[in-house]
């Protein structure tokens, strides 16, 4: 049985917060039998609902009708099931951590996967974190899912409602047969030390596969904002991923080789109409991605915003690689109330940019601000390593 987690000690209504929410999906309504689901954040609402794929993996989820989906976040919830069947998390920072466990706590709901019975919950999670290396986290999760979430969210509620009325080491066995699905208990980590790294992972035996393949979407239409609401930590925005992963292979970007291979969103066919429809509701506008400036039409996108049915809009661009930083682009950017720019320059010195691969020179950043301030910009923001 679960009982609702402690109210925060600076009480937050979830009637008025959810009720600030502009949905831009329409949820499905949950069938008589639909499987109770908790869907969480481990941090508060305002980070939570900023995060362009907790949106998206909620609406997913919300419009199946097989399924009844609350959400959680460390200072609101919505409702919550006595019996959950599935608890799940969008894991996207490393520091968040520790909320997982203390959410896992307030459920009252064993931390470690093996002291769960058949009467918890399947403990599923996701995100970047999880993606780029499960196992720090594998003795709290009872199914980790690799890759992008397009295809595999649902393949996965899928074999799970093959198997929902199953004992849970029949729904563990099953549901490690999706791509994708890692169940960290049926495989078995061999260390090369007790503090060392891992020498191998095997699987418990032959049925189960040998190796779990991180999942990868390559269609060209990308993730936009399934909602908007004033209460988000970026208020009232409406956000687009124009791309996804990084050409330019920075030996320690993670952003660039967790999620090759490089993709960008069709300009006509999915970038533009989602646009459309975000500012009907808002005229706050993201592009996100790793490198926004270096889609191949990005100079097509900026024409488009640059036309006068656009001049109300206010627009925000993720940080952008240092030479696609023009007097067009910054001029843009004024004209749409943005006052800065940010660039990822890393350190100060040509050697060290060359040796970690960053294809960058002091020349380049110096010509981004005389081009930024051109346009009209007034402040330049540097992302440089500590």
């Amino acid at each position: 049985m679960i009982s609702d987690p402690p109210v925060p000690s600076t009480f937050i209504s979830p009637v008025t917060v959810f009720s600030a929410e502009t949905l831009l999906f329409t949820p499905a309504t949950p069938s008589a039998d639909a499987a109770p689901v908790i869907f969480a954040f481990p941090n508060e609402y305002s980070v939570g609902i900023t995060s362009l794929g907790y949106q998206v993996i909620w609406a997913t989820l919300a419009m199946r009708p097989d399924l009844q989906v609350s959400r959680l976040f460390t200072d609101i919830h919505d409702p919550l099931p006595g019996h959950p069947e599935l608890v799940g998390f969008s894991f996207s920072w490393e520091l968040d951590y520790v909320n997982i466990l203390s959410l896992l706590e307030s459920l009252n709901l064993p931390l470690r996967s093996a002291d769960r019975s058949d009467a918890h919950p399947l403990i599923f999670g996701g995100g970047p974190v999880l993606t780029a290396n499960p196992e720090p986290f594998a003795d709290f999760f009872d199914l980790v899912l690799l890759g992008d979430g397009e295809g595999l969210l649902d393949a996965f509620i899928d074999a799970y409602q093959q198997v929902r009325l199953a004992d849970r080491l029949t729904q563990l066995r099953h549901l490690a047969q999706v791509p994708g699905v890692y169940v960290p208990s049926l495989y078995q980590v061999t260390y090369k030390a007790t503090d060392g790294e891992i020498e191998r992972i095997d699987p418990v035996d032959e049925a189960i596969p040998a190796q779990v393949q991180k999942q990868t979407y390559r269609g060209s239409t990308l993730l936009a904002s399934t909602v908007v609401t004033e209460k988000a930590a970026w208020e009232s925005i409406y956000m687009v991923e124009v791309v996804r992963s990084c050409p330019e292979m920075c030996r320690f970007c993670l952003a660039s080789y967790l999620t090759l291979p490089f993709r960008t969103a069709s300009l006509e066919a999915s970038l533009l109409p989602a646009i459309e429809r975000g500012l009907q509701v808002t005229n706050r506008l993201g592009l996100l991605g790793a490198s926004v400036t270096q889609h191949p039409e990005f100079e097509s996108l900026l024409d488009h915003l640059d036309q006068p049915q656009y001049d109300d809009i206010r627009l925000s661009i993720a940080s952008v690689r240092t030479n696609t930083v023009t007097a067009k682009l910054a001029r843009l950017l004024v004209k749409h109330d943005t006052r800065s720019i940010t660039i990822a320059v890393e350190t100060g010195s040509d050697r060290l940019r060359r040796i970690i691969n960053k294809k960058l020179d002091n020349d380049e950043i110096v010509t981004a601000a005389i081009n930024a301030k051109a346009g009209g910009l007034s402040a330049i923001k540097l992302y440089v390593a500590g």
